[in-house]
């Protein structure tokens, strides 16, 4: 599987409406990416430092995907659409990483 974490940074001035991104923009994201290999993803509200400080970021999203090159699909055909949602919930400049993931619950 693969993975495309997307975090939001706490800076100064920074907003982030996290009922927004859970109910309207996640499911945006979830049906967008249906047909490239979407697993699921997994929602950390406010990481931080230590347990409860949240002061690192407001909100850090894993999306997956089936594959590497699912996720490049669904980039490609979705990602504009994802990312013109984006002003409607901050006003922070998210910051993306990716890697190759394996799971055991």
């Amino acid at each position: 599987m693969y993975c495309m974490t997307v975090d939001y940074p706490k800076t100064e001035g920074s907003e982030f409406n996290f009922d927004y991104y859970r109910d309207r923009h996640m499911p945006l994201c979830a049906q967008l990416f249906a047909d490239y290999g979407y697993r699921g993803s997994v929602l950390r509200k406010a990481p931080g430092k230590g347990p409860g400080s949240g002061d690192l970021s407001w909100a850090s999203l894993d999306v997956i995907f089936a594959s590497k090159e699912q996720l490049q699909a669904g980039l490609a055909a979705c990602g504009k659409q994802v990312a013109d949602d984006v002003p409607n919930y901050t006003n922070v400049k998210p910051r993306m990483s990716f890697a190759e993931i394996e799971v055991a619950l």
